[in-house]
Order: C-alpha cells, then structure tokens, then sequence
C-alpha cells in the first residue's frame, strides 16, 4: 500500500509533463523570420514561386520584417516580375523600395540591406531605368568602401548565390552608365572587372567615335557573358 502510493506523485508529473509539452506544440506559430529562412531555402532550390509565397507570408506576419521584402522582391525579380513604383502592380522594385525603410535585425549577420540595394539595382537595369540602377548601384558601393590611396571595397556578394557578387554590380554599372553616355564611369566600373577577373583584354579607351564606342559595347556583352558562365 505504501509503494503503491509513492508511484502516484510520479505518475501524476509525468501526465503533467506530457501535458505542458502538448500545450507548447501548440501554442507555437512559425514567426517572420522562420518564414523568412524557409523562402530562401526555396529560392536556393530555384523554386520560385513558393519561395515568393513564404516571403509573403513573412511580411504578412510582420510587416516590419526586413528580409521578408528581400526574399520577396529576389522571388517577383527571378519571375520577372519587375514592376514600377508608376504603377498599381506589386512586384520587385515597388518590394524592394518597402524594405529598404524597414529597420535592420541586429541579430542577422547578413547586411539585407545591402543585398535589397543589389536587388533595386538589377531590376532597375532589367526595366531600362538606367539613372536609378546607377544611383542604387552607387549607394552600394559607397557603402563598401573600407579604404582610400587607393580606393578599396569590401568584396560584396549575395549571401543566397555566391556567384551573383560585386562583379556583376559593376558590369551592370558599366552598362547603365553607357546607356546615360557617362562614359568615364563606364570606363572605370569596366576597369574594375578587368582587374579582378585577371583579363588579358585591353581596356577600350576610344569613346569619341562611333567604331569605338561599338567596340565598348562587344566589351561589354563579352564579360556579361563571362560572368553569367561563373
């Protein structure tokens, strides 16, 4: 009798244990930021609509949540869904510019608003709006710089596609700058691609004729070509 009565105090813990436990499963709701890190895996697998759909429902969640609106606008760019802030449609750009106001997580090792600058300048260029994919690409840059005598940058690339980095940002500056005929900054953004990748290629200094601003473009198409194969 007094064996069978110092068993029901642990009996009754145990019951008591499973119940708190059961009660935590489900109190529990995924919160933005899992959300968040479940949308880049699906993006990392190159599923791009449900990465998009997890984004959502990450800033749905908190509307606040930085990343979210990275993850979403990298989802809407790689469907092509660029967008304008001209225009009623929700898409890349108009995701970017959301997050871009959006406070930064102390905690996330990863500078998402780097990454959101990167975004807005790819879109940007993609829609043909060269003055701002130069101005966001700018931003960037500006905001690597570790060194000047000379001028050093911290060797930025995407935390979520390694081979989407700086080298990309600087051929696209190159690009948007020829567009606009700003050619002294096509030149050094060019210069800075050579350099890194090691090329052999000369750098093209003829922009004053026709044939050699020809020959700037075929420059300029080869290393994009060249940085996409990385």
């Amino acid at each position: 009798m007094i064996q069978h009565n110092r068993k029901i105090p642990t009996f009754v813990l145990c019951v008591l244990a499973l119940l708190l436990i059961d009660g935590c499963r489900k109190d529990f709701s995924a919160t933005a930021e899992h959300k968040a890190s479940y949308g880049w895996e699906m993006y990392e697998l190159k599923d791009y609509l449900k990465s998009k759909e997890w984004f959502t429902n990450s800033v749905m969640t908190n509307e606040k949540w930085k990343d979210g609106y990275n993850g979403l606008g990298w989802s809407y760019a790689k469907l092509l869904e660029l967008d304008s802030l001209d225009t009623e449609n929700i898409g890349s750009i108009r995701t970017f510019h959301r997050g871009l106001i959006q406070p930064k997580d102390p905690w996330n090792s990863t500078d998402v608003h780097l990454e959101i600058l990167a975004g807005l300048t790819f879109a940007y260029h993609a829609k043909g709006n060269n003055s701002e994919a130069v101005k966001f690409g700018s931003a960037l840059i500006d905001s690597t710089l570790i060194g000047l005598n000379p001028s050093r940058w911290h060797s930025w690339a995407f935390s979520h596609d390694s081979t989407l980095n700086y080298l990309d940002l600087r051929i696209t500056m190159a690009s948007s700058y020829f567009a606009l005929a700003k050619f002294d900054s096509t030149h050094k953004h060019l210069k800075v691609v050579l350099d890194s990748l090691g090329s052999s290629s000369l750098l093209i200094n003829d922009y004053s004729t026709l044939l050699g601003r020809q020959k700037v473009a075929q420059q300029l198409d080869s290393l994009q070509k060249i940085l996409q194969q990385k």
